[in-house]
């Protein structure tokens, strides 16, 4: 008797591999099919032909795909709207998986197996597709984020042309001006970036919301909410800061202790925009700035503690999404003598 089937995709720039395996009543997992498809329009609706003559009639499939960058954002859009049931799963815990199967290769069709019995065995949630508000966001957020990388690169050229012997004036005169039109190019994301929230009334209030939070500024609290989808998909902190790559990866066994580090294998993009505004609330936001003098003092190291608010930070952010409540700077006091006059 079979229990359940799904389609384990593993996405590339061109093509993607599929692999069809079902899961009987006695826990074993059987391939019925795997096959290689173009990542165009065309290739998706050969593998809804090929899947309807492989797959089991009598039950429902379900398709597991990776996060791969943007790879695979076309065709999770295309099963969705066919009405397929979709799970997207973040590399670290794919590869996590894989590793407890003891596959020592590594190509396209045991990644794809690797995905399809991942979602034979274990009961992943549905993906819900990003809103075209929270797309456009990030779509801006992205190419910010790459004018901002280029514009660092003029301005060292710039500067380095200004202490250069014998330089052409024209030289610099190019670099002055590329440095303008990145300048203009920055100043107009921001504009888009607004009238996209001033366009959404239950956006803009929830955005003015979390920037009660002191030290996250409008392009920090913008890209988060972009990059997470309004965290629609994230059921607790934990998960979050997972995402996000700033979980703690402990390195312990026996009387051995390792250093402990973030796992940085999630989106590297809420790190880069975490680093500024963390610094920022070190200094202005007195709950981070007594947090990190802790952790500084213990560690000894200030990039640990800065870390250490950057998740802070987060997760304000996320519980404050959540609740709709405008920040209070004295919530954890408030909250210890909430306990202690209940206990007394």
């Amino acid at each position: 008797m079979i229990l359940k089937q799904n389609i384990g995709v593993d996405v590339s720039m061109d093509e993607f591999e599929v692999n069809l395996s079902v899961l009987n009543n006695e826990f074993d997992k059987t391939c019925l099919g795997k096959k290689k498809f173009a990542n165009n329009m065309a290739g998706f609706e050969n593998l809804i032909n090929w899947v309807e003559k492989k797959k089991e009639s009598s039950i429902a499939e379900s398709y597991t795909l990776e996060f791969t960058g943007v790879y695979h954002e076309n065709l999770a859009f295309f099963l969705n709207e066919r009405g397929k049931v979709v799970h997207m799963v973040i590399p670290s815990k794919s590869k996590k998986y894989c590793e407890s199967l003891s596959i020592a290769s590594k190509t396209d069709k045991l990644d794809a197996q690797a995905l399809s019995w991942l979602g034979l065995e274990r009961k992943l949630k549905e993906w819900e597709p990003v809103s075209g508000v929270f797309l456009s966001m990030r779509s801006l957020t992205r190419e910010r984020e790459e004018i901002l990388k280029e514009k660092t690169i003029i301005s060292n050229r710039l500067h380095a042309a200004n202490k250069k012997a014998l330089n052409p004036l024209t030289t610099i005169k190019r670099y002055e001006a590329r440095l303008e039109m990145l300048i203009a190019q920055l100043e107009e994301i921001e504009q888009e970036l607004k009238g996209l929230i001033e366009s959404n009334e239950e956006l803009k209030r929830k955005m003015n919301i979390v920037l009660t939070i002191k030290g996250v500024g409008f392009i920090c609290a913008t890209t988060i909410i972009a990059e997470t989808n309004g965290f629609a998909a994230i059921l607790n902190q934990k998960q979050l800061t997972s995402y996000a790559g700033l979980d703690v990866k402990l390195k312990e066994s026996g009387k051995y202790k390792g250093q402990s580090k973030i796992s940085k294998q999630g989106n590297a993009h809420i790190r880069r925009i975490l680093h500024f505004p963390a610094l920022s609330a070190i200094v202005y936001n007195k709950q981070l700035s007594n947090f990190y003098d802790r952790v500084n003092a213990k560690k000894h190291k200030a990039m640990i503690a800065s870390v250490g608010v950057q998740r802070k930070l987060l997760c304000q952010m996320y519980a404050i999404w959540k609740s709709e409540r405008v920040y209070d700077p004295n919530y954890e006091i408030n909250k210890y003598y909430y306990r202690l006059e209940n206990v007394g």
